[in-house]
């Protein structure tokens, strides 16, 4: 099978599509034919710079390793004590830095889940890391509820998108920050009010939200302290808090990250295929080095509305 590895970090000429002989699943496992991967934010920062700062030191991966965490695709083997699945299963899910790769080993125990046979495996592909992030953000961390008002920054990316779905799906009251050109898909992804960061600027029209998601940096969380309402709370994804500014204006605030539970994620499935969680797919790009090193580059340099995905071969 072919394989994406890296034996060094750097720029996109850093990878290397390799030959692998097919794995075999021991007794806990399976072996799944990768239909599509999702390409990510932290593909770019490890294939860029290696494990970020905040990245636990006991998931770093050793050199030479893969990419990648969501995929899709069908199950083609499974060991002899795997009771949760079984050949032809369709199934969606995340692997840490091992889905650049037509054949994924994994754990009958990781957050995979059957999903219906009727369902597009290639939107569902790029799913599961935005999901869990904006999960974790929103719901988890965020702890948004009903009636609430939450300012979502990032709005239409993979994260911001499903943010902004899972806040209206609780009965929030969403504000979406982004550029003029994702204004339309913010909207019809059910986002209250849009602000063009570009040029507006979100403290001068937000104050007293209940919620701060921020998905932009540093800079936009320094700027996010001063709309949060008392006792408020804000979730960060790629910028640490200063707790010090928090206990001193009474909010809290999470430096987040997207790990959820197998049942949420097997809630989430079931939100998609009730129509009420999109994925929007951007671009679709083959498992071919160049397929994979332009899907890298895109993320990069585009706009990105909605999700890039690397999809394989029949």
């Amino acid at each position: 099978m072919k394989k994406m590895m890296l034996n060094h970090y750097g720029t996109v000429d850093v990878m290397k599509i390799v030959e692998a002989d097919i794995p075999k699943p021991a007794a806990n496992q399976i072996v799944i034919k990768t239909v599509a991967i999702g390409v990510n934010d932290p593909d770019i920062v490890i294939r860029s710079h290696g494990p970020a700062p905040t990245m636990p030191k006991d998931l770093f991966p050793p050199l030479p390793h893969s990419l990648g965490q969501d995929f899709s695709g069908v199950i083609t083997a499974v060991g002899s004590d795997v009771t949760r699945f079984k050949i032809g299963d369709h199934v969606a899910g995340f692997s840490l830095m091992n889905t650049y790769m037509a054949y994924i080993l994994a754990d009958e125990a990781d957050n995979i889940a059957v999903v219906p046979k009727n369902l597009d495996l290639v939107p569902l592909g790029g799913l599961y890391l935005g999901l869990a992030t904006a999960w974790a953000a929103t719901i988890r961390d965020g702890q948004l509820k009903e009636g609430q008002k939450v300012l979502i920054h990032g709005g239409a990316g993979g994260v911001g998108s499903k943010a902004v779905q899972l806040a209206k799906n609780v009965g929030a009251y969403v504000i979406a920050t982004g550029s003029a050109n994702q204004r339309d898909y913010m909207e019809s992804l059910g986002a209250d009010e849009i602000i063009d960061y570009q040029t507006q600027d979100f403290t001068q029209l937000v104050s007293e939200v209940d919620l701060v998601v921020n998905l932009t940096g540093p800079k936009t969380l320094d700027k996010s302290y001063q709309v949060v309402k008392k006792g408020g709370r804000i979730t960060t994804v790629n910028a640490v808090p200063d707790q010090e500014k928090v206990t001193q204006l009474g909010i809290s605030a999470h430096y987040t990250m997207g790990f959820i539970s197998l049942e949420e994620w097997e809630y989430a499935i079931k939100l998609y295929e009730q129509g009420k969680l999109d994925i929007r797919v951007d671009k679709i790009y083959p498992f071919e080095l160049e397929g994979i090193q332009q899907a890298h580059l895109d993320f990069q340099t585009e706009s990105n509305i909605g999700k890039k995905i690397i999809v394989f071969k029949e």
